[in-house]
C-alpha cells in the first residue's frame, strides 16, 4: 500500500515542475514533451531497528528523458539540460524530504527521502539522453 501512496506524491512533486514536461508513473518510452520522466517501483528493503519498528526503504527508479540530436552541439546542450534537471529532481526532494503531503497507512510515519544519480548516458537506439535518479524513501513502520 506504501508503493502506490509513495509515487502518487514523487509523481505530484515531479509534476510540479515547470521544467519538466511530462511525467508517468509507469515505464514507457511514448512521450508528447521533453524533457519527460518515467516512475519505476523496483522494491523495498526492510530493516528491524527494534522489536516494535521496521525500517522499511522503498526503491524507485526515476528515469529522466531529452530527445537527442545528431549534431554535436545539440548534443552538448542536451546532456547539459539533463545534468541540469538531475540537479533540479534531486534538489527538489532534498528540499521536501518528507514528502509533505504523502498519507501513509497509521503505522507508517516517513523519516526521509534520499536522491542518488545512479547514471547518464544515451539510450541505446540513440534517440533519448538519459538519467536513472534512484530514489530511496524511508518509512518507520510499527510493529
Amino acid at each position: 500500500m506504501s508503493f502506490i501512496q509513495l509515487k502518487k506524491e514523487i509523481k505530484s512533486t515531479l509534476d510540479g515542475l515547470s521544467e519538466i514536461q511530462q511525467v508517468e508513473d509507469f515505464p514507457t518510452e511514448d512521450f508528447n514533451g521533453y524533457p519527460s520522466v518515467s516512475i519505476r517501483s523496483m522494491g523495498v528493503e526492510d530493516d528491524y531497528e527494534t522489536t516494535d519498528q521496521n525500517y522499511e526503504e522503498y526503491v524507485f527508479n526515476l528515469y529522466l528523458n531529452v530527445e537527442n540530436s545528431k549534431d554535436i552541439e545539440s548534443k552538448i546542450e542536451n546532456r547539459n539540460l539533463l545534468e541540469e534537471l538531475c540537479d533540479l529532481v534531486r534538489d527538489t526532494f532534498d528540499s521536501n524530504e518528507f514528502l509533505d503531503g504523502v498519507e501513509l497507512p497509521a503505522d507508517r510515519q516517513m523519516i526521509g527521502v534520499r536522491p542518488a544519480v545512479a547514471e547518464i548516458d544515451e539510450s541505446e537506439d540513440g534517440k533519448y539522453v538519459t538519467a536513472t535518479i534512484v530514489l530511496k524513501c524511508r518509512v518507520n513502520k510499527q510493529i
